[in-house]
Parts: structure tokens; sequence; C-alpha cells
């Protein structure tokens, strides 16, 4: 079989950024408030931007390889040590994936199932998923988003009549203070693993295409994202909405139409399973592409490598998500180091990259 189609892009961007942002919005929304929906749309207008260049540096260059792009950059030593940052920022990532997936359902739905126990079904389906090989996991991804989208139109048209978007104004009441600064950076941090993408694009057949339809799947994730904190907002005064762990899921419960249809547990079960496993194998994936460009593989056993780095993720999410506040303050944290590893990093190493290509096509 050949390499994915270019177009398979616009799943695997959509798997990577929506969840972060629409499960616990609260992170950024606590230093902005009201004004969250303009952080947000001044976010995802940067992030547009951020890609889109990155993209664009790899079509003009002619060159998809990560490990490439990070060694012609600083040369071997220093590209390699900052590789190796950027792969702790999407291993940090693939720890959220799995510790808040696990949390979620704990605290929303299975009270009485323990986190441990939780977490079983998120790791052993990703590894046998990742175990399997490109194609399990990019039909795995295709299918969990199909499911994520249909349930999120569905959620946004059934909770509509609960949405009073007066409650987005006043504007600025306060005005610009450097909290709505710092509330457009941690949102950065969270919509940053978008670029845990690019290790995929060297799996691409087809090069010509790639920047079309990974900007086609940043807007479509970007409307999903602005509509999502708007009708947070809009059902939730800002105050009650930062009170609210997961805001999202207790918006649904608000559904009630017809005296049968009450509440949307059943579509946010699936959303959010669906979501966030797909980011998990998607990160998982992305994470083995980068030790394979690196000829990692040859140095250990492949499937050894698969069981201890799943026992390595297992025990670390455990640790995090078994308490609510200790996984919030892992959350803090988090969207700042994604904020130097998955932003700063790729957009720094990339223009470095951009800038000797240029030189070396101008001696010649």
């Amino acid at each position: 079989m050949g390499k994915f189609s270019f177009k398979h892009i616009f799943f695997i961007i959509s798997a990577l950024s929506i969840a972060s942002l629409k499960t616990y919005p609260q992170i950024f929304m606590n230093m902005s408030g009201r004004d969250s929906w303009v952080a947000v749309i001044i976010t995802c207008i940067i992030m547009l931007w951020y890609f889109d260049y990155l993209i664009n540096i790899c079509v003009k260059n002619n060159c998809y390889s990560v490990h490439e792009i990070f060694t012609a950059a600083f040369g071997n030593l220093f590209g390699n040590v900052f590789l190796i940052i950027f792969a702790v920022g999407v291993f940090l990532s693939l720890i959220e994936s799995a510790s808040v997936e696990s949390n979620v359902i704990h605290t929303n739905f299975f009270i009485e199932s323990p986190v441990w126990y939780i977490l079983l079904f998120v790791v052993m389906p990703g590894f046998y998923t990742v175990k399997k090989g490109r194609y399990s996991v990019m039909a795995v991804i295709m299918i969990c988003i199909v499911i994520s989208i249909f349930n999120g139109i569905n959620l946004a048209v059934l909770t509509s009549k609960f949405k009073d978007y007066g409650r987005l104004f006043p504007l600025f009441e306060h005005g610009i203070n450097a909290n709505f600064f710092l509330s457009i950076v941690k949102s950065i941090g969270m919509y940053s693993s978008i670029v845990i993408a690019l290790p995929y694009l060297s799996q691409l057949d087809i090069k010509k295409g790639v920047r079309k339809y990974s900007f086609l799947g940043n807007l479509f994730v970007a409307q999903m994202i602005i509509i999502a904190i708007v009708g947070v907002l809009a059902t939730f005064n800002v105050e009650r909405a930062n009170t609210i762990v997961y805001p999202k899921l207790v918006q649904t419960q608000l559904i009630s139409y017809f005296g049968f249809i009450a509440s949307g547990e059943f579509y946010v079960i699936f959303q959010v399973i669906s979501g966030w496993f797909s980011k998990y194998i998607t990160t998982f994936f992305a994470l083995i592409l980068m030790l394979r460009e690196v000829k990692f593989d040859k140095v250990i056993n492949p499937n050894i490598f698969l069981i201890a780095f799943t026992g390595v993720v297992y025990v670390s999410s455990y640790m995090i998500a078994k308490n609510l506040f200790t996984l919030f303050r892992f959350l803090d944290i988090y969207v700042y180091a994604c904020v130097v590893a998955l932003f700063l990093l790729p957009l720094v190493t990339f223009t470095v990259f951009n800038m000797r290509s240029g030189k070396k096509v101008n001696s010649n």
C-alpha cells in the first residue's frame, strides 16, 4: 500500500487541535473572563497564520522531515537537542490526552470507577492501534473525528435555546490588561499541539495539496473552537463557567425536549472518548514517526519500546489524573511548556531553516 493522501491532514489536524480548548477552557477563561471569546478569536487567527507559515516553508523547500529541518537549521548536535525538546512537548501532550480523558470520564460519568481502571481502556486500545501501524491509526482517527463532529453539531443544535448571547457583553468592561494577553498565550499553548501533525508530512504521498488541506483543516478547527467558547459563555455567565471543571459537559445537562429527549450525556460520552482517543493515538504515532526518522527502531526492538513507553504513559497519567487538583496544576504548567516546545521552538527552527535554505540556493 502507498502513503497517505494529503487530504488526510484534515483529520490529523482536527484530532490534535479540538479537544483541549473545548474540554477545559477555564485554564485561560479565568484570566480574560467575559472577553475570552475575543481572546480565542485572536488565538485562532494567529494559529491559522502560524501553521500555514510552517507548511509553506516545507512546501517551498520540498522538505517534510522534522529531523532534517532541525539538523539543517542548527547542525547535528544542537538540532538533535532541540528535537528532543520538541519530542518532550509531544510526550507531554500524550500525557495530557490520557490524563484528561480518564479524569473526564471518572469525574462526570463513572465516578465509582477508579482512574487506574479507566486508563486501561485508553492505553491498551492505543497500544494495539499504534502497533498495527499507520493505516490502523488513520482509520481510527477518521472514524473518531467523524463521530466527534457529528455529536458536536447535534449538541450545538440541542443547546441553542439555552444560550443568551447578551452574556458576551460588555466587552473590555475593565479595559485591556495583562491578563487578557496572558489568556491569549495560554490558549496558544493549548492550540499549539497542532504542530504534532508535522511528523506526518513525511508520510504524505502527494505534497502539492498539503498547504490547502492543512489550512482548511485548521480553519475548520478554529471555527469549532470559537463556537464552543462562545457557546459556553452564552450558556453560563463567566463567573459560573469558571467554577465548573468541564463546562461543556455540564452545558449538555440542560437539554430537554418533548419530555423524552433529556440530557446530552449520550453525545458527550462519544464526543469525549472519540476526541481524546484520536488525539492520544495521533500523538503517540507522531512520536513513533519521529523515532523512526532518527533510526531509533534500529537500536531497540519496536515492540519492547511500545510496551515500555505505554507503561510509562500509564503510570505518569495515573499519578496526574487521580486527583483533580493535581491534574489542573499539571495542565496550567503544560500550556506554558507547549508555548515554548510546540510553538516558539518550531517557529524559530523553521524560520532559521528557511533562511539557510535560501542562502544555499542563492550561493548556487
